[in-house]
């Protein structure tokens, strides 16, 4: 099957300067659980609905969209599967790494547990995956998963691996074609920035953090960004100013949820939100303060707590080349 592109790019430590907006009423999140058209097309139904049983019980939370798009891209969701190397079923695991993370055997799984049994296979992925911290980093995670450690060789040699099951499962994510689950009011989002926005809203309430980027540790705003696009299969600078400089730039009379806003002064970008729709965003505001939705006002240099309002990037589109 054909996957879409997702951009790479460096990862590095940033933060967000105090800000202070108002509180939106809340834009309902859209929910990050309904297949597209491409999910239910490709992965058999009994599948998808294991996958969505297992995100809801995993102790991670892990999405079913990424444990769809690592079978897809293991085992093209076959349960029988066994490499070259001996990885086994419709997660390709080793048997010593399966032994580690078959049990609590599952009610409807086979006893003993088996890999190649789709249900033991998939509840010991979404533990494997949690251990490996797929929430918070999912491209590490993904790179562990795919050659056993996160090391610089490892790292090299599995970064395609990474990105291809993360735009895979960002194209199981169905967006809302009326757009009014996440409050659209200048454009429609696609499926990616539909993700994105639906794994922002999902964070409401999660305590800011200064270089958090993940639900356990909290987020600054930056963070946030770098998490809600990874799991939907982009990754971005980890730095605001970074993501302000580096990504396409769009009108503001343009924007599409999903889009990035920033604030700042003289042309830097201390603070990131991502956008809603309706002029609004959820952002990570500062510390003392949770993920929230915040509005603003759409105008340059309309002024927002201390910063004002600089401009917007779509993060998904790849800039053409002069």
């Amino acid at each position: 099957m054909t996957h879409a592109p997702a951009k790479i790019a460096a990862v590095a430590l940033g933060a967000c300067l105090f800000s202070v907006g108002a509180l939106a009423g809340g834009a309902p999140a859209l929910s990050a659980n309904n297949p597209s058209q491409l999910a239910t097309s490709t992965i058999p139904a009994t599948l998808i609905s294991l996958f969505e049983r297992v995100s809801a019980t995993s102790p991670c939370g892990v999405p079913w969209t990424l444990l769809a798009a690592v079978a897809d891209t293991e085992s093209a969701f076959d349960p029988s599967a066994v490499s070259d190397a001996g990885a086994q079923g419709l997660f390709q695991f080793e048997p010593a790494t399966f032994a580690g993370y078959a049990q609590p055997v599952p009610d409807t799984g086979a006893v003993p547990p088996s890999p190649f049994d789709p249900v033991d296979a998939a509840y010991a992925a979404g533990r494997y995956l949690c251990s490996l911290g797929v929430v918070g980093n999912p491209t590490s995670a993904l790179v562990a998963y795919n050659c056993g450690n996160p090391g610089p060789a490892c790292q090299a040699a599995s970064a395609g691996y990474a990105e291809q099951v993360l735009a895979t499962a960002a194209g199981y994510t169905a967006s809302d074609s009326s757009g009014a689950a996440i409050g659209v009011s200048n454009g429609v989002p696609n499926v990616v920035q539909a993700a994105a926005v639906a794994y922002a809203e999902s964070q409401i309430g999660t305590p800011y953090a200064w270089g958090g980027a993940s639900p356990q540790g909290g987020f600054d705003c930056s963070g946030l960004v770098v998490w809600a696009y990874g799991l939907a299969g982009v990754v971005v600078p980890r730095v605001a100013n970074d993501q302000w400089q580096g990504e396409p730039h769009v009108a503001l009379d343009q924007l599409v949820p999903g889009d990035l806003v920033f604030f700042g002064g003289d042309g830097y970008a201390d603070h990131v939100g991502i956008y809603i729709g309706n002029s609004a965003m959820v952002d990570a505001p500062h510390t003392g303060a949770d993920v929230r939705a915040d509005t603003f006002d759409n105008v340059i240099g309309a002024g927002w707590g201390n910063e004002v309002l600089l401009g917007a990037v779509d993060p998904v589109s790849v800039p053409t080349a002069a």
